[in-house]
């Protein structure tokens, strides 16, 4: 089974265009709070980035912690990072959030966060949950090793990569790559365009729901587990069998490409 390569990120000097920045606002206010017999030191921090109208591209890239993105209309990004540490005491949560940095670089045609810190701080439990207001013409592009990722409205393409988690996509368009490593993935298309859907599971299920006038052209492959088609007309190419299953959608489009290892495969249509 092919692997999307995962893509190296390098660490860059941060920066933000005049407009951006003067639309920009940090929380400094730390809560600290106690639980499971540590300290937890937790800080907000919120931005907001015209974008340039059409497709520009938002670049999100997390360790731990979920990526929530909705797409809406207008054409500027709000982003809402909580970033939380923890440590044996109250001071020492807070010694560690203060090491955890925004890496911005931002433009009117592209947005790229992360959050950067000594690798060994990673320890200490450090987690950034985004929530997201993004235009629906942007191109999202969302990474996170920890963490869940769910998106809706977006209709200019999506590429998310997760290896601990969940990818959950609701009202699609365009072209749609996911992977994850150990977690399901379910997609619902609000149309198919672009280069088609391309979805990528080790240990999970895959689940895609698309429009009864969808037209697609489907390869599904598992290893253990099973392929099921309903809902929707479809046309068997070749034999078929519960681990490998071709054809056509209404009678075919763009590609609708689905990879599990250990899980399940089910394509229907929405309601």
């Amino acid at each position: 089974m092919r692997r999307i390569q995962r893509t190296q990120f390098v660490v860059r000097a941060a920066v933000i265009l005049a407009a951006a920045a003067s639309l920009s606002a940090c929380d400094v206010m730390v809560n600290t709070m106690h639980g499971g017999g540590r300290a937890r030191a937790e800080r907000t921090w919120t931005r907001s980035y015209p974008l340039a109208a059409g497709e520009a591209a938002v670049d999100i890239v997390n360790v731990n912690g979920a990526i929530n993105v909705e797409a809406v209309d207008g054409s500027t990004l709000e982003v809402k990072a909580v970033l939380t540490a923890r440590g044996a005491t109250e001071e020492d949560a807070k010694k560690v959030l203060d090491k955890v940095e925004m890496a911005e670089e931002a433009s009117a045609a592209r947005v790229r966060l992360q959050a950067k810190y000594p690798r060994e701080l990673g320890r200490n439990g450090i987690e950034v949950t985004y929530t997201i207001r993004a235009p629906r013409s942007a191109r999202l592009a969302l990474e996170t090793t920890n963490g869940q990722v769910k998106v809706s409205g977006a209709l200019a393409g999506v590429k998310a990569e997760v290896t601990n988690g969940s990818i959950h996509g609701e009202g699609l368009a365009n072209t749609v790559v996911a992977t994850t490593t150990n977690g399901e993935i379910k997609v619902q298309m609000a149309s198919m365009g672009g280069d088609g859907v391309s979805l990528e599971a080790t240990n999970g299920s895959i689940d895609v729901k698309l429009p009864a006038d969808a037209k697609a052209t489907l390869s599904a492959r598992c290893v253990n587990g099973g392929i099921s088609v309903s809902d929707v007309p479809f046309e068997k190419s070749g034999e078929g069998s519960r681990r490998k299953l071709d054809g056509t959608i209404n009678g075919g489009g763009p590609a609708l490409r689905l990879e599990t290892v250990n899980g399940r495969i089910r394509v229907g249509g929405t309601s």
